[in-house]
């Protein structure tokens, strides 16, 4: 469905999980996430070759997110709480350098070992790879101008191709 709409130029496409009712914010026991990767695994292996083979992944961008990570400790018996330091996003198509890893974690997962990318710069990221100027891209409120990004941001040219 996604594919279908962007053939026919939707220009923002949302896809989120609603398998079940238990969603990806597992506190309680991480094993649910495995179920909900199996849910998802092929469906986006699937847009993505679908995009590839009609030629549109050069100009989607497809990113793949979340609000935070997982803490590196235990939560309960089997679960984790909001990790705020470190966690993974993907993205491909439209301008990104494919088969790039960037940034790492420390052993533990605890804390940022290398690359660092704000979430400041992930949004100016993405607005780069959208065609939009991120220092440009303000609004006015109460007398003040204001920007996604703040006044931080910086595109990670190494995600670029």
């Amino acid at each position: 469905m996604a594919r279908r709409l962007a053939e026919r130029g939707v220009r923002f496409i949302e896809l989120v999980d609603g398998s079940s009712s238990h969603n990806w914010d597992q506190h309680g026991d991480m094993a649910e996430h495995a179920k909900h990767a199996r849910n998802i695994d092929r469906p986006i292996a699937g847009l993505l070759r679908d995009l590839r083979q009609r030629g549109m992944l050069d100009d989607t961008l497809v990113v793949w997110t979340t609000e935070f990570g997982r803490t590196p400790g235990v939560d309960g018996d089997k679960g984790r709480g909001h990790h705020s330091a470190c966690f993974s996003s993907w993205l491909a198509g439209a301008g990104v350098r494919g088969g790039t890893t960037y940034g790492s974690t420390d052993e533990l997962g605890a804390s940022v070992a290398e690359d660092r990318v704000h979430v400041h710069d992930f949004h100016a990221t993405l607005l780069h790879l959208l065609g939009m100027d991120h220092e440009r891209l303000t609004f006015r409120h109460g007398g003040r101008d204001y920007r996604l990004t703040d006044v931080h941001g910086h595109v990670v040219k190494a995600l670029l191709a």
